[in-house]
């Protein structure tokens, strides 16, 4: 009797130290996909002031391209002008004032397509950064997803109440994908 008593608490010791080592794992499993959740976060932070900064050039774009659009339809109403006053009075206040109007109309439009092009060519450079970016960070997230959320060793960590105490018993972990079930 003595025998199978001692038998079953090693039985019983053995299960406990099984368990144990089966709840640290998942402790580290847990801790480890926090640790990842925290850098996706991170990168997604620095993503969305890619994105920000990807508008606002586009939006400059459009900006100088509407410049650019207004000084030529400027430019040629200054042309018919310009064409009236070398008929009547050439020499006249009036005409010079629109000569110097149409001359930095000129200087205007070489400046706005200038910009145009420097922006054009930061901007795709920016744009191919934010697109390589968002592609990349959509792979590790949903990498994270199936490791960290979609897994059988996420389930038991929720089911293990040692190891998701462990794991989730902050504030700032209770609503990461990492402590929640769905």
């Amino acid at each position: 009797m003595r025998i199978l008593f001692i038998k079953s608490t090693i039985i019983l010791v053995g299960c406990a130290f099984i368990s144990l080592a089966h709840s640290n794992d998942l402790i580290a499993f847990g801790k480890a996909c926090l640790v990842k959740e925290a850098r996706l976060n991170k990168a997604k932070s620095r993503l969305d002031i890619l994105s920000l900064r990807e508008q606002s050039s586009h939006a400059q774009s459009n900006q100088a391209l509407n410049y650019l659009q207004h000084y030529r339809a400027e430019k040629a109403t200054l042309e018919t002008a310009m064409t009236d006053c070398a008929e009547t009075t050439p020499n006249s206040a009036y005409c010079h004032q629109i000569r110097h109007r149409y001359n930095e109309l000129n200087y205007l439009i070489q400046r706005a397509k200038a910009d145009k092009v420097e922006e054009d060519l930061a901007g795709n450079d920016s744009h191919i950064d934010y697109e390589i970016t968002r592609a990349n960070f959509h792979q590790r997230y949903e990498a994270f997803v199936a490791y960290c959320r979609n897994s059988d060793a996420h389930y038991a960590l929720i089911q293990n109440p040692t190891a998701y105490a462990a794991v989730c018993s902050s504030e700032d972990a209770k609503p990461t994908i990492t402590c929640s079930l769905f």
